[in-house]
């Protein structure tokens, strides 16, 4: 595996002439499903530090008017119009601010849920209240304890935080622990993804994988 690994680090420095290597490589990749994997792996972790620069480097004062863009679309979309339960995220800087959409499902009587990680690289949602309590995790991210975990059935909406998102085929480009597409997996509600300029893409820049799942809406900003 170490050997398949450094076949992929010496790919990224092949120059335009060096046809015969490239050639050999892709009759490799062919016959080795693991290393396609590990290659779509790897192409997808450059990606994702690639956004994360982006999203970095937004203006602040911009971000601000493409977020109130995107709270307009959503309060007047069907989906988020017809759901009483919907399940969002504690979002970190460089994501669209959730604060004000839970302020808004709180007006409206909506139930808010946000994401619990589990073991075997499994989420769930929770019922999340002004009296919650949240830990962080090692990551960072704060997560409700000893909140009502909700059926997934019961939820009508998912707002579905990424890195990136593509028009073609509403796929996205997430933060690479899978938690969403697993869970998605068999839910039968709406999902909805908010999308910033710097998230924004006519096709997708990353491998697309057959466990990737899409998005049934991307809401963009005025600047798309």
């Amino acid at each position: 595996m170490k050997e398949r690994l450094l076949y992929i680090e010496k790919l990224n420095k092949i120059g335009q002439n060096d046809r015969i290597l490239l050639r050999s490589f892709l009759l490799f990749l062919i016959q080795s499903p693991e290393l396609r994997d590990t290659a779509m792996q790897v192409e997808k972790k450059k990606q994702r530090q690639v956004q994360i620069s982006r999203l970095q480097a937004m203006d602040e004062t911009e971000k601000k008017r493409e977020q109130l863009s995107l709270y307009e679309k959503l309060f007047a979309s069907k989906e988020w119009q017809q759901a009483k339960t919907v399940a969002t995220t504690m979002s970190g800087k460089i994501e669209v601010d959730t604060r004000p959409i839970m302020q808004q499902a709180r007006y409206e009587h909506k139930t808010i849920l946000i994401p619990k990680t589990l073991a075997k690289w499994q989420m769930a949602f929770f019922e999340y209240l002004p009296t919650t309590k949240l830990e962080k995790t090692k990551f960072g991210i704060p997560e409700p304890v000893g909140a009502n975990n909700i059926s997934k059935s019961d939820i009508n909406l998912i707002l579905v935080p990424g890195l990136g998102f593509a028009d073609q085929g509403n796929y996205r480009l997430g933060f690479g622990g899978g938690y969403y597409d697993r869970f998605l997996r068999d839910y039968h509600g709406a999902t909805i993804s908010l999308v910033l300029s710097a998230q924004h893409f006519k096709t997708a820049a990353w491998p697309i994988e057959a466990h990737d799942i899409p998005i049934n809406k991307l809401i963009k900003s005025e600047a798309n």
